[in-house]
């Protein structure tokens, strides 16, 4: 009805919603389909009898889509003819390529120059079992690895994997030959489904032939380890966006059980917890701080593996210092690793459209006490400058010591994808 005086009109509609309608079976329309029934099934936050959403067949299709094994989906809405208040949905995929093969060559302080290259099969082993096979060659990185990644393992979001590595690392800190088997089972995050909640729990067996620098009791040359170990997470995010979040916090706590071979029976356990929070200051500022606490229980750095204590200093840890460069040194100035860390970061992050200044205040040391000290942390400062992608910030921080001492580094750069934390 139209009111011409008043300029104004009202619609009177009636609607037949007709009976309220449950999920019934998943159907796929022909064979030969990358996934199966079955794991759709798991893969799906609707069940027959669940009260029919929209909503979850676009969260359906958006994970079928995540897996990489499908170019295109249909989930149609069908009608039960058996069961009139029942809905079945089925489903019609295109396979995607299965094979993959990548490659990278790239540049870090810490690592040197590196290439990395893989091949990778998406379905080796169905549903959703990735089989890679990788290598590595570089100034301080050569090996050889091949791995298995089971997604969506038993429910949604559930990835089993397995590995087995053969690798030379060679560090300012240490030189390893190591072999590694390790099996992995948690609940992840993505980009797409950012979770609160997530774990992970697994095993490791570790063959190592390591060069110690020489300030622990065994002596400098090379030492030969095995070591097992049960490492496990559990991880809390209630941040808005995994590559950049703007408020919230993230707390996670690693825990690793550990036993180390070395003319005696070392058992210990190596801990790490990180917390970081978020609170926007304005429509493009954001504050943002760090804390990380490491320690590890129940032995001493003499009796660990070099690859097993805990370093500090870099672009992950305190920028402004080279790679694993704060602590102890032995006269070569070649660091020695310690039992405890502690780090603090902060940092005002300041967007102008597509770019962003950040500038920042790293704090950090270690120690070779079980509980970290609190005492002569060193300091680093600088300027970071963001480039917003519509994937995520692209970062380059540039920073420098407080207190430089002789022989550290004026300058340090660090390039990354994300922000620092």
């Amino acid at each position: 009805m139209v009111d011409h005086q008043t300029h104004s009109g009202s619609l009177v509609m009636n609607v037949d919603t007709g009976k309220p309608q449950k999920f019934g079976e998943i159907i796929l329309n022909s064979n030969g389909q990358a996934l199966d029934t079955h794991h759709l099934n798991e893969i799906a936050r609707f069940h027959p009898g669940t009260p029919y959403d929209s909503v979850l067949i676009d969260d359906l299709r958006r994970a079928v889509v995540q897996t990489s094994l499908v170019s295109t989906i249909q989930l149609k809405p069908v009608a039960d003819p058996n069961h009139p208040n029942v809905t079945n949905i089925v489903v019609t995929t295109e396979k995607a390529p299965l094979h993959t093969i990548a490659g990278t060559v790239g540049y870090g302080n810490g690592e040197g120059v590196r290439s990395d290259v893989s091949w990778t099969h998406r379905n080796m082993i169905k549903p959703e079992g990735a089989v890679t096979f990788s290598g590595t060659l570089g100034t301080r990185d050569q090996g050889v690895g091949a791995s298995l990644r089971q997604g969506n393992k038993g429910a949604r979001d559930r990835i089993l994997s397995s590995s087995l590595s053969v690798v030379h690392t060679k560090r300012r800190a240490y030189d390893a030959r190591t072999a590694t088997l390790s099996g992995r089972f948690e609940r992840e995050t993505n980009i797409i489904w950012q979770k609160k909640w997530v774990w992970s729990v697994g095993g490791q067996f570790i063959a190592s032939d390591e060069r110690d620098n020489g300030y622990y009791s065994y002596g400098a040359g090379h030492h030969q380890y095995l070591i097992a170990a049960l490492p496990g997470e559990l991880g809390y995010d209630s941040s808005d966006n995994l590559l950049n979040p703007t408020k919230g916090v993230r707390i996670s706590a690693h825990a690793s059980p550990e036993i180390s071979f070395l003319h005696k029976t070392v058992p210990y356990i190596r801990t790490q917890i990180d917390a970081s929070g978020y609170q926007p200051l304005g429509h493009n500022i954001v504050l943002a701080g760090r804390v990380r606490m490491g320690s590890i229980v129940g032995s001493d750095s003499s009796d660990l593996a070099p690859s097993r204590r805990y370093y500090v200093g870099g672009g992950g840890s305190v920028r402004g210092f080279s790679y694993q460069a704060i602590g102890h040194l032995n006269q070569n100035r070649e660091p020695l690793g310690g039992s405890s860390l502690a780090e603090f970061s902060i940092e005002t992050r300041f967007r102008f459209g597509d770019l962003g200044l950040v500038p920042f205040l790293d704090a950090g040391n270690l120690y070779t006490s079980t509980l970290p000290q609190m005492s002569g942390l060193r300091l680093g400062t600088g300027l970071g400058l963001r480039y917003y992608t519509s994937f995520g910030p692209m970062r380059v921080d540039l920073g420098t010591p407080l207190h430089r001492r002789p022989g550290e580094n004026r300058i340090g750069v660090y390039v990354s994808l994300g922000q620092a934390f």
